[in-house]
């Protein structure tokens, strides 16, 4: 068995060989058809968000010149955010940027394979080729008074004929820019609730958070990840503070919950996209360090859905923490938590949660744009505790295209889990 993993690894690597030796790498999803950037203005190794990344997600998809006029150099929405740049201009007719209607379609897929070898499958199949997804992604603004962005699951190897489009449509939602100019913005639709600092899809390698990813039980438990039907106020304060505020309507609940959330910028560009003042002549170490912290947490009651009068009240409450220094990164990331009766027992089970996840990263970059990171992980979702490491690489030879290799190695109380996983991802 092991012979045919290194004929794979090797058939593998001769095929992704051609592409080590392209000079440039043109981004082409459709952010970047839009504002005529690369990939790397928002992404480390895609999809992983840089500092402009994040300011792009938080001002919802809209981005300024940078002060730039006339040059199409497209970058963050801050304070001079407006209209299109003179690229844009000379490639629109002028009754569509009137109207706000994107003068392309912006669409893009995203294709994903991979490959698991698991030395101990439950369902006996130890080297797996038959993972994949294709998905369909939405995104963009109308000038800058709103931005949309939406997901949908055109196929996965886990999708079957019970999967309805509700499942399918990951992500849907409309965001309505400075509400009455006010620096608030207004989020509604299908989304991931601004709780942790990372969404489900910034890391560069398939496995999410535990922090992000566990649930406690099995009827109604959610994870913080999780898309949900939900209403959203959120807004950047003085430019380095961002703050958040939301309720969920689940699916199949008549109670909502609600949640917060609170981050702070130390360094670094700011959450408006706006770079540092810098001292030219003398070099500090304050000049290349950044520091994001962020608290948050939600509230609710989950009910019965096999209509009985129980309930589980339950809460999460979190923190984040990102530390990067040139090409170094370091992110912290801890939640604790309380659920009355997850189950849906008589008499109630209370589950008490504690997750914590630590990852560091080194990105080497241009010639060779990879990424190495290790990641340990201690999650007591009260059923008995689990400790994970994953050292992995990940590598993109062209900015839309990331090859990753992982190995998890997961002990649980009663096994030993050991996983690699081999991912190739693109997007066009």
């Amino acid at each position: 068995m092991q012979k045919w993993i290194v004929a794979v690894l090797a058939l593998l690597l001769i095929i992704v060989m051609p592409l080590i030796f392209i000079g440039k790498a043109d981004a082409i999803p459709a952010f970047t058809r839009q504002h005529k950037t690369e990939c790397s203005t928002c992404h480390t190794i895609y999809p992983e968000l840089n500092e402009y990344g994040q300011a792009f997600l938080k001002n919802g998809y809209v981005y300024s010149t940078r002060g730039q006029k006339g040059t199409g150099a497209p970058g963050p929405a801050g304070k001079d955010a407006g209209g299109p740049s003179q690229t844009e201009k000379s490639d629109t007719s002028e009754g569509v940027l009137l109207s706000g209607i994107p003068g392309w379609l912006p669409l893009s897929l995203t294709a994903n394979q991979s490959i698991s070898y698991n030395s101990r499958p439950v369902d006996g199949d130890e080297l797996d080729f038959a993972t994949r997804s294709l998905l369909l992604e939405a995104g963009g603004s109308f000038r800058d008074l709103a931005g949309f962005y939406g997901t949908f699951d055109l196929f996965t190897h886990a999708s079957n004929n019970s999967q309805s489009d509700d499942d399918r449509l990951r992500e849907l939602f409309l965001i309505w820019r400075h509400l009455f100019k006010t620096p608030v913005n207004v989020k509604f639709g299908k989304f991931e609730p601004r709780l942790s600092l990372w969404k489900k899809s910034d890391k560069v390698i398939a496995t999410s958070f535990a922090t992000n990813s566990y649930k406690v039980g099995d009827v109604t438990s959610l994870s913080l990840e999780s898309p949900q039907d939900a209403l959203e106020a959120n807004a950047v304060v003085g430019k380095r503070v961002f703050a958040a505020a939301g309720v969920v309507d689940r699916k199949g609940q008549n109670s909502k919950y609600g949640y917060g959330h609170l981050s702070i910028k130390l360094g670094g560009a700011d959450f408006l996209g706006n770079e540092p003042e810098m001292d030219l002549e003398t070099e500090s170490l304050w000049d290349y360090l950044s520091l994001t912290l962020a608290t948050y947490g939600y509230a609710g009651r989950a009910e019965d859905p096999f209509g009985s009068s129980l309930r589980s009240d339950f809460y999460r409450v979190g923190g984040d923490m990102d530390l990067q220094y040139k090409r170094l990164r370091l992110r912290f990331s801890g939640v604790t938590g309380r659920d009355d009766n997850p189950a849906f027992l008589v008499p109630a089970d209370l589950k008490e949660s504690l997750v914590f996840s630590s990852e560091v990263e080194y990105l080497l970059g241009s010639p060779v744009n990879v990424i190495g990171l290790f990641r340990y992980e201690y999650q007591d979702s009260g059923s008995g505790i689990i400790r994970r490491y994953i050292p992995a690489v990940a590598y993109a030879p062209l900015q839309n295209v990331k090859l990753a290799l992982q190995y998890n190695y997961e002990a649980a109380p009663l096994t030993i889990n050991r996983v690699a996983l081999l991912d190739l991802m693109f997007s066009f």
